[in-house]
């Protein structure tokens, strides 16, 4: 390898970066299906952002290709390659597998919350880069590129071709993998830049699914206040804009006598001010006399993979709630909420916890808390993130015995299995020795319980760009990424391309 100070590359384009990843950080890439049209199955705003990206990769000089208007490629072959090619002829397939891939996603989750500045307006304060993306995953792919261009641009030999890959469905289904995987053959091995430092070679599988109260078997949902029982009617319930988020937000609308409310607004009051939450009661016609009542709740949002990090503002006002007279399909709604899910992140109560030495214990986020009994919808959504000692069946069919006595269901689950590279990958092996070399610290392998676009292809795993100790702020509210951490891993992903695009990859690992 040349003697290359790779630092010394990025800071000479540190201008040009920051002002390409500002222009994409202003685009709001939030999945939108308002907005859906020909060529853009994820609304205008994502099919914008991955437009932006390829056509940045274009203007360098990289060849570009777009795969159902869902994710696309940027791909770069030095002359090296080109003559291997020429003098070496394989088949057409054995071509099409020879690449490195770097996955990178340029959609977002919804910028919820209370932030010191627009989302979608980049910031700098303090040495720091605040917007929607910057950590998860738009800062991180803008360093990717400019890795693959600093090895373009100083001209440098590769064996293999590499490939940007740019998805816009990471955070709501990664479908953008799957038409992926459709139309292209997978790459030699590779890396995703959306996670933590210093490698990420574990995943937790996934069980996504709706628990749904069976509304038409358990009836009696409609009935009226009357002023000579003593209880209340939930007429609605809200929390959560994301599946993978901890919601920050809860709403409840509350019909009952005057006199009720009156006591109603008391206890909620004493119950936020114990509880140490930020609450308030409003009345819909602003008079103690009113009969309905909107209770709202504040939580704490981050990821969906480390719910126990956060603070369930749903979860939070369904444990006031049940603490009150309810009856009916409220009565079952707020008791499924409380004694199957709430104050429990690992699965216990629904009788699925479990836990092991790679990855760690099984979590389940509540993302979404929905209950509207006149539209006949009442559910939750849950995120559950499982290690390597279950697996999804076993943990649905554990679900559905457990939360039937409650008189739920689970709708058809979505599920996605756990995902490990073994230890001595060659390609591994050689992102510890440069992780090592350019930061002198100990390249200890990790586990996640996020996914990543790492899960979909074989041979790939996770490679910052968060470094050890550093704050997290995915998912929230002031997400932000430190500069000074983005140039150091716009460094280490120049060189892991270098490196991992000339190595040798025997048969039995690669394919």
């Amino acid at each position: 390898m040349k003697d290359i100070d790779w630092s010394s590359e990025v800071t000479r384009r540190q201008d040009a970066l920051m002002r390409d990843l500002s222009s994409l950080l202003a685009i709001p890439s939030v999945k939108d299906v308002a907005t859906i049209a020909p060529g853009m199955p994820l609304g205008v705003e994502s099919a914008r952002a991955l437009a932006y990206m390829l056509d940045l990769a274009k203007r360098e000089g990289l060849h570009t290709a777009t795969i159902d208007g869902i994710v696309g490629y940027a791909e770069y072959k030095s002359t090296e390659y080109e003559e291997k090619t020429e003098v070496a002829p394989e088949t057409a397939e054995e071509l099409q597998d020879d690449y490195i891939a770097v996955l990178c996603h340029v959609d977002v989750v919804p910028a919820s919350g209370e932030w010191t500045s627009p989302p979608f307006e980049p910031t700098i304060r303090d040495g720091k880069l605040y917007a929607r993306g910057t950590i998860d995953d738009k800062g991180p792919a803008i360093a990717a590129l400019y890795g693959l261009l600093i090895v373009k641009e100083l001209g440098l030999p590769l064996r293999h071709r590499v490939r940007l890959i740019v998805g816009t469905d990471e955070e709501t289904g990664m479908n953008c993998m799957e038409a992926y995987n459709r139309h292209e053959h997978p790459p030699l091995a590779g890396f995703t830049p959306d996670a933590d430092f210093p490698i990420v070679h574990a995943e937790k599988g996934q069980v996504n699914s709706r628990m749904t109260l069976n509304l038409q078997r358990l009836g009696d949902g409609d009935q009226l206040v009357d002023p000579n029982q003593d209880f209340f009617k939930l007429q609605s319930f809200q929390s959560g804009t994301a599946e993978n988020m901890v919601p920050d937000l809860a709403e409840a609308v509350i019909h009952a006598t005057a006199p009720r409310l009156e006591t109603l607004s008391t206890s909620f009051k004493s119950y936020c001010a114990n509880k140490g939450l930020v609450g308030e009661i409003v009345f819909d016609s602003n008079e103690q006399n009113a009969d309905t009542a909107i209770l709202r709740m504040e939580g704490k949002s981050t990821h969906g993979m480390a719910p126990e990090t956060g603070n369930n503002a749903g979860l939070r006002l369904m444990e006031f709630l049940y603490e009150h007279s309810f009856t009916g399909n409220d009565e079952h709604f707020i008791k499924g909420a409380v004694e199957l899910l709430a104050g429990d992140t690992s699965g216990e109560a629904l009788g699925i916890a479990c836990s092991d030495e790679v990855m760690g214990p099984l979590t389940v986020n509540v993302g979404l808390l929905r209950y509207e009994p006149l539209n006949g919808e009442a559910f939750f959504h849950l995120n559950i993130r499982f290690p390597a000692c279950t697996n999804g069946e076993i943990i649905v069919s554990t679900m559905e015995s457990r939360i039937g006595g409650y008189g739920f269901g689970l709708t058809p689950p979505t599920l996605k299995p756990s995902h490990q590279v073994p230890a001595d990958h060659p390609m591994i092996t050689t992102l510890q020795a440069i992780y090592t070399e350019q930061t002198g610290q100990e390249a200890t392998l990790l586990s996640t319980g996020g996914g990543t676009y790492a899960c979909k292809l074989a041979g790939c795993v996770a490679f910052g760009p968060l470094f050890p100790g550093e704050l997290d702020t995915a998912h929230q509210a002031d997400e932000f990424i430190a500069i000074d951490s983005l140039m150091k891993a716009t460094a280490l992903y120049a060189r892991a391309i270098y490196e991992l695009a000339n190595l040798d990859y025997p048969e039995q690992i690669a394919r």
